[in-house]
């Protein structure tokens, strides 16, 4: 390169020199560029085509989780309903509303209810499953658990020709109650349901899978028992005659016993009325109902068998108010 730059002609060489020159003026120039001495131009416009900033979104609620139950295999889209310190699931389309101090009652609409109410002072310590008739041939089942001053009491009833309908239903229901943050009857319970029994030729007889039992033997003997207990001022108002116009199945327990059921009979009994003693028996009791010379006591009479579905282990004789108060009977019971 320097050997070209020698060969150039004396006016080329010039040539060179000016340029560089005017580059050289140029650079000094630059150099003492003061922007307070140049002229304002105006803002330039925001680009347009940039983006403004996308602030963050807040995210989608997720939708409530709907409650249901399963039952038989089918799903029972439910609400829930929440009391004092409690709470259980209602079935869509059911009514609910407040029972008692702190209680709750769930109807269908065609018969069928739930009830949630909270015992105090329950003598009964333990818990039980309960199936017991009613009038009409309605059933209820009864889920109960003592536990002192607030014991959990739920009860399912139903008439008789939709008992199907709904058995399976209540015991979900009552699954689902939660009380002081727990599940009382979480507990996968047998659950009772009626014996096998019928009257046939005068007698009253349980059939079981190993074994059968003549009740009225020992209903007799349950009667007798209680008569002798009678005070002795109510034993003159009558002859000691009695009658036992029949005896049915009243309700059956789980959950008392380990291993089995406790299948409890009514006996339906009448005694017979000393000469004169139906003044002192209304006097006494203004409820008790004298026809014909016989009346009816105001207590009912029961047998208990305990048995496992096969065989029966013993039987009890207990009395209890009409109608039966099957917590206080389990009292008599365990």
């Amino acid at each position: 390169m320097l050997e070209k730059l020698r060969n150039l002609s004396g006016k080329a060489k010039a040539g060179i020199a000016a340029g560089l020159a005017l580059l050289a003026a140029a650079g000094v120039g630059l150099g003492v560029w003061q922007p307070w001495n140049q002229t304002e131009e105006p803002p330039q416009e925001p680009d347009q085509t940039q983006q403004e900033p996308q602030l963050p979104q807040t995210p989608p609620e997720k939708p409530e989780e709907q409650l249901s139950l399963q039952v038989e295999g089918e799903t029972v889209p439910c609400t829930l309903y929440e009391g004092d310190g409690w709470s259980i699931y209602v079935p869509e389309g059911w009514t609910a509303a407040k029972e008692g101090a702190n209680g709750a009652r769930l109807s269908s609409g065609d018969g069928a209810q739930m009830s949630v109410a909270f015992q105090p002072g329950s003598d009964y310590a333990g818990q039980f499953v309960n199936l017991s008739a009613a009038d009409g041939g309605a059933r209820q089942l009864q889920f109960y658990s003592g536990a002192g001053e607030s014991s959990p009491d739920v009860r399912g009833s139903a008439p008789g020709n939709k008992w199907d309908n709904y058995d399976k239903l209540f015991v979900a229901l009552a699954r689902s109650l939660k009380a002081g943050g727990e599940n009382p009857f979480s507990t996968s319970y047998i659950i009772p349901q009626e014996p096998d029994w019928q009257e046939a030729e005068g007698s009253t007889v349980l059939f079981l899978d190993k074994d059968g039992l003549i009740i009225d033997d020992q209903a007799q003997e349950a009667v007798e028992r209680y008569m002798s207990a009678w005070p002795e001022a109510d034993r003159a108002s009558y002859t000691g005659q009695y009658r036992i116009n029949g005896i049915d199945w009243a309700g059956t327990y789980s959950g008392i016993v380990k291993a089995g059921y406790i299948d409890v009979f009514r006996v339906r009994a009448q005694y017979r009325v000393a000469e004169g003693g139906e003044e002192a028996l209304k006097a006494q009791n203004s409820a008790v109902k004298i026809v014909d010379g016989w009346a009816g006591a105001p207590e009912d009479v029961y047998l208990a068998v305990f048995n496992d579905g096969g065989a029966v282990d013993k039987t009890q004789a207990l009395t209890a108010p009409a109608p039966a108060d099957w917590a206080a009977l389990a009292v008599q019971l365990s």
